[in-house]
């Protein structure tokens, strides 16, 4: 028997939980089963929304946290259908790809993440900025990867020649 989806049921599987938790968790298990890789799928989504933290995926998941780091690098990717064009924009006067709604260069971010290696810590360097908008930098500096090296090399090369002519600034 095929039973069409409806939010009721949902709700009704939630007030199971409360009251035979070992029976919902056979029917998950079955679940799981039955469609390999949608437990990894929820967990991601999970890390996303903040119901889950990245430790607690990767023990779920039975992975490392670098790849539960990947895994929703790529889930923000699709989450946004590589369209970023909402989310950056390319300053005419400067030649500069940028948050639309902030202003931050995407280099600037990009070197973050590069110095911090996960976005989980790039949203805590950058707390004001959704992730949304941090995942469509990322995924702005993969198809425009010279552009985003040349300004990243341009200011460390500025950087370097302040520090030899100021060693004691850090």
């Amino acid at each position: 028997m095929w039973t069409r989806y409806e939010s009721w049921q949902l709700t009704q599987l939630l007030r199971l939980a409360q009251v035979d938790s070992e029976r919902v968790e056979t029917m998950l298990n079955t679940l799981w089963n039955s469609y390999p890789g949608l437990l990894g799928e929820l967990a991601i989504a999970a890390v996303d929304q903040e119901q889950l933290s990245v430790d607690k995926c990767a023990e779920i998941l039975k992975i490392s946290t670098d790849e539960v780091d990947r895994r929703l690098l790529e889930f923000r990717k699709r989450t946004i259908k590589e369209d970023y064009d909402w989310a950056v924009v390319v300053d005419r006067d400067s030649s500069i790809a940028k948050l639309a709604e902030s202003s931050v260069a995407v280099w600037e971010i990009v070197r973050e993440y590069r110095k911090l290696g996960s976005v989980e810590r790039l949203t805590e360097t950058f707390p004001s900025l959704p992730k949304s908008e941090l995942a469509a930098a990322l995924v702005y500096a993969e198809q425009h990867p010279a552009e985003i090296e040349d300004q990243i090399s341009k200011y460390e090369s500025i950087l370097r020649k302040k520090r030899s002519e100021y060693p004691f600034m850090k």
